[in-house]
């Protein structure tokens, strides 16, 4: 995954974003709305309540703070626009919890 700032400004900056077939970008949230243009190649965002495939000419608006991840299906290039001042965080997975009053 390469992501890179290709444009910034006062109000808001945009980043370049190409992955190849098979990566998968991991759980992540943006800390303002981002909004998605894909310029190449095929991928699969999955959100808590969703799945939305996006390829070459779609735009998505992902919500501030909307965790979600990507796979990639074809290579893929996207250009994504945020806040100025946004960052991306990238989320480690939560420990799975076991009910122990069961035992």
């Amino acid at each position: 995954m390469e992501m890179k700032e290709i444009y910034s400004c006062e109000n808001y900056k945009v980043l370049n974003v190409t992955l190849s077939v098979g990566e998968k970008m991991p759980l992540h949230e943006a800390t303002s709305n981002a909004f998605l243009i894909c310029k190449k190649g095929k991928g699969r965002i999955t959100f808590s309540d969703k799945v939305v495939d996006i390829s070459l000419g779609d735009t998505l608006l992902i919500k501030a703070n909307d965790q979600h991840k990507m796979e990639i299906l074809q290579d893929f290039c996207s250009n994504i626009i945020l806040d100025s001042d946004a960052k991306i965080n990238f989320l480690k997975p939560q420990p799975k919890t076991v009910d122990m009053s069961v035992y």
